[in-house]
């Protein structure tokens, strides 16, 4: 048996908040859904006061974001690829 963490709590956690979001029969169980169809669905959901422009708007958002996802994804990064830190000590004189 492993240890629990507070990671593994904390994920077990948004599983469980998320899961009546993600269970509901939005989507005939044969059809695979995408994934901006599938966020969609759940703003639906959540959110029952957006208007049809605000959904249209809302749904452009989630594709846009997923295309920037996709794009970071492809971007191949050596073991030593890391972002610059740059360190500057506040001196109190």
């Amino acid at each position: 048996m492993s240890k629990s963490t507070r990671r593994r709590f904390l994920q077990a956690a948004a599983v469980g908040a998320a899961l009546p979001l993600v269970a509901s029969p939005t989507v005939e169980a044969g059809e695979p859904a995408s994934a901006d169809q599938s966020l969609l669905a759940i703003v639906r959901e959540r959110f029952k006061h957006l208007t049809e422009d605000q959904l249209k708007a809302v749904q452009r958002g989630l594709r846009n974001g997923l295309a920037a996802a996709e794009a970071l994804k492809r971007v191949r990064l050596d073991p030593l690829d890391e972002p610059a830190t740059v360190f500057v000590a506040d001196v109190a004189e």
